[in-house]
């Protein structure tokens, strides 16, 4: 319907027309029902189609043409919408939902599209597979820390259409084996599974992935990080444990920067708090404010979750 209203524009403007017949073609929006195009001495290249009914308050239809140089050139396939009030409302409902399908369409070629680059430049999304058993169900959830984490953990999995639409991640600080790797790996999984793209790494790897592409050979840099930057869902594990350098700090900054300023989620875990954080991202006699600023973005669009009890790991080997 709207190629030939295109079609309609188009072929209209390029008739050489009388005034009069171009004052009629804009009042009906370049196109004509018979009777219309008897009046102004339009042929029919093809004879049109029967009048239809509108089946809400039967209404004749009149089928509609494009005129083009003297003659209807062709006739609309479908009958014209009704202007009643029950016909209007079910066009509106038709309309909203064709709009809800052609953007469900372009969502599923996007993440399509994402996939296949990260496959591309990075192989995986980045869980390894010790990760790869790191699931919500089971997750321990045996003390009220551990539950009160794991219900805000499973909330936004379940939700991450929403949070991603409103910029917002997760900033889970905490000691050594207390879980956080596992509920991030958790989240990661249950959207990959549902087709969501997402990248799941420490952040040494996420550095060594870039430096990879220093070499000439396969991805560039500007791709590596554009990736990183544009991903649904970059969760970055560990974030203070990589080996700190001016380089190492501006390509985290980079990276943060741009997905806080574009409002894309992140989720990081640390086993430092904010302060230690930023220490541990600045080299030595480097000054510290992109660090300190980019942490204070974090923390500031994300819910913060602090895991901090007795490490388990040893007594408990899926928790992480």
């Amino acid at each position: 319907m709207a190629e030939l209203t295109r079609i309609g524009d188009i072929l209209g403007q390029q008739a050489p027309e009388t005034s009069s017949r171009r004052e009629a073609l804009r009042d009906s929006g370049g196109f004509v029902t018979p009777q219309q195009a008897k009046e102004m001495g339009l042929r029919f290249r093809h004879q049109p189609p029967e009048p239809w009914t509108c089946e809400y308050c039967g209404k004749e239809l009149q089928p509609l043409g494009v005129p083009i140089f003297g003659e209807v050139l062709i006739w609309r396939p479908d009958p014209p919408r009704c202007d009643c009030e029950q016909a209007q409302a079910h066009w509106r409902e038709y309309d909203r939902q064709e709009a809800e399908r052609k953007a469900a369409e372009e969502e599923e070629k996007r993440r399509a599209a994402m996939q296949r680059k990260i496959q591309r430049l990075l192989g995986q999304s980045g869980i390894k597979r010790r990760f790869q058993q790191r699931t919500f169900p089971n997750f321990r959830q045996d003390t009220a820390g551990r539950a009160k984490n794991y219900r805000i953990a499973k909330e936004y999995a379940d939700n991450f259409a929403l949070h991603r639409a409103r910029g917002d991640g997760l900033y889970i600080e905490g000691t050594n084996g207390t879980g956080k790797t596992h509920l991030a790996a958790a989240i990661a999984l249950q959207l990959i599974n549902e087709g969501i793209p997402v990248i799941c790494k420490t952040s040494s790897d996420l550095l060594l992935d870039i430096k990879k592409s220093f070499d000439g050979e396969g991805a560039r840099e500007s791709e590596v990080l554009d990736i990183y930057k544009r991903v649904d869902l970059l969760i970055i594990d560990d974030l203070g444990k990589e080996q700190c350098s001016d380089w190492s700090m501006s390509t985290l900054y980079s990276i943060l920067n741009d997905r806080y300023e574009d409002m894309k989620p992140t989720i990081v875990t640390t086993n430092y708090n904010a302060d230690n954080l930023a220490r541990a991202l600045t080299p030595r006699g480097f000054d510290d404010t992109k660090i300190v600023a980019i942490i204070s973005r974090l923390r500031e669009t994300s819910t913060v979750m602090t895991m901090a009890w007795a490490d388990i790991r040893g007594r408990e080997e899926t928790q992480e």
